[in-house]
């Protein structure tokens, strides 16, 4: 018990928003500095005008190609958040053979599915970007070079993160900040080494490869494989969080589990991005400047539910910690403290992005009418933030229950809806049309999930209510 209570933040006792916060704020600078890459790999990438290439068309493509690693995210999910939810409730639990089954069976579930990952993409890339239907000879080349380069080293995308899922299940999140963080910073520095061939940092100037497109691609996955050998470095030694041993440790009713509590939430996910494929076909379909704003659109959104994306960890440990110990009215509580937090940050991602949507977006982009779209693209968005943050918030609530298949349930339901929402609006509106539909589908999905949860933490740890045991 003693070995195990070292290798977790115990979220069962004390001040309940100090304990999300402890767990939530390394989440939320992952997050940010995740953020910070996405951004910065678009501006290396928009600037590839200096090395003879088109930056819409270098944007479109990696745009294009962005749905696949996000397509394999789900498949990730699936294991990762499994894996992550049992390792939080046996750590609840004080259950060191539990963490270590859970963590060594997640283990062998995410090498299966990297592999399926890797294989897609190195040999049905050229189906996948002709989903796209893209009349630009140059986009879909460099698409196609993007592609084949992050799925030949897609093992250690998945790997990465289904060890950053061990550490938010065991509440220490500050340990994923650090290890990931090191690999996004040196991605960040990397970029414009690999796509440029002569750049300006920090007032210096510097010669780089030129690679364009295929710069980015190698330069993301040796970012990738930095981490995991940090990850490896950290599990043959002493601080390891489990003994990863997959074959000795491997649960046949451990893999169940979390199957069970995985798949929901992957295939959310999944589904969610093949609608967005459709979206993106959509969009696509106005031109490359409208594909290439929404690209970049959604890097810059990504600041809102950089908050949020930290307290939908935070409360998956919290909520499975304490639920793994019976603490229930503890959970009732946390869960009104974190509501307290998000409602306000809502509001105010709201104000922001649509009152100075023309000033973020000129950053990246100096084309008056790509800036207009993109302008546009921000401000319809802006309207739904708040639900967006409410939903991932306590999405994470549901998870920490193992209760998956609600959240994951309305995100479907409420993601398909977009399609015809967008078939519908985008006739009178254009383009504008398709993001009425994403964030009026949002703010959908918020309300509802909300509501739901309420209703459900009045029948926690009731005697014909949900109890801890009943999860087994």
């Amino acid at each position: 018990m003693r070995k195990l209570t070292k290798r977790k933040i115990d979220l069962t006792t004390g001040n309940i928003l100090l304990k999300l916060l402890i767990v939530a704020l390394p989440t939320l600078l992952t997050s940010l500095v995740q953020m910070t890459y996405n951004l910065t790999d678009m501006f290396w990438v928009g600037r590839v005008d200096s090395i003879g290439l088109s930056p819409t068309e270098a944007i479109a493509a990696v745009g294009t190609v962005g749905y696949y690693p996000w397509f394999g995210f789900g498949l990730i999910l699936l294991a990762k958040i499994g894996t992550s939810v049992k390792i939080s409730q046996m750590a609840g639990k004080n259950d060191v053979d539990g963490v270590r089954q859970a963590g060594n069976t997640g283990f062998i579930l995410i090498l299966l599915f990297s592999l399926v990952y890797m294989s897609f993409g190195l040999f049905f890339s050229d189906f996948y970007i002709g989903i796209f239907n893209l009349d630009n000879a140059n986009v879909v080349a460099y698409a196609k070079d993007y592609m084949q380069v992050i799925a030949m080293f897609g093992f250690a995308f998945f790997i990465v993160n289904l060890f950053n899922g061990v550490y938010d299940g065991l509440g220490k999140t500050i340990n994923t900040l650090l290890v990931t963080g090191s690999g996004l910073v040196l991605n960040i520095i990397l970029d414009p080494f690999f796509i440029l061939e002569d750049f300006m940092l920090f007032g210096l100037s510097f010669n780089g490869l030129g690679m364009g497109v295929k710069g980015a691609a190698i330069a993301t996955v040796i970012s990738q494989s930095f981490i995991l050998l940090i990850y490896i470095i950290i599990y043959v030694s002493p601080y390891r969080p489990f003994t990863l041993r997959p074959l000795k440790y491997f649960s046949k009713q451990m893999f169940r589990k979390i199957v069970r509590i995985g798949t929901p939430v992957g295939v959310q996910s999944m589904l969610f991005t093949s609608i967005s494929i459709v979206i993106g076909v959509m969009v696509a379909s106005y031109g490359e400047e409208v594909m290439a704003t929404q690209r970049l659109g959604s890097q810059i959104e990504a600041v809102a539910w950089m908050i949020a994306s930290g307290f939908q960890v935070a409360l998956a440990s919290f909520v499975g910690q304490n639920f793994g110990a019976m603490q229930y009215q503890r959970i009732k509580d946390g869960f009104k403290v974190a509501l307290k937090l998000l409602i306000p940050y809502g509001i105010i991602v709201n104000i922001g992005m649509f009152v100075f949507a023309e000033d973020v977006f000129s950053v990246f982009i100096s084309t008056p009418e790509t800036l207009k779209i993109g302008v546009l693209y921000l401000q319809i968005l802006s309207i739904s933030q708040l639900f967006m943050i409410i939903e991932l918030g306590v999405a994470g609530a549901f998870n920490g229950l193992g209760k998956t298949m609600v959240p994951s349930g309305v995100g479907i339901v409420g993601n398909f809806l977009r399609i015809p929402g967008a078939a519908l609006l985008s006739i009178p509106l254009g383009f504008a049309g398709i993001w009425w539909a994403v964030s009026g589908s949002s703010i959908l999905k918020g309300m509802i999930l909300v509501i739901w949860f309420i209703i459900l933490l009045r029948k926690l740890g009731e005697p014909n209510g949900i109890l801890f045991e009943n999860s087994n």
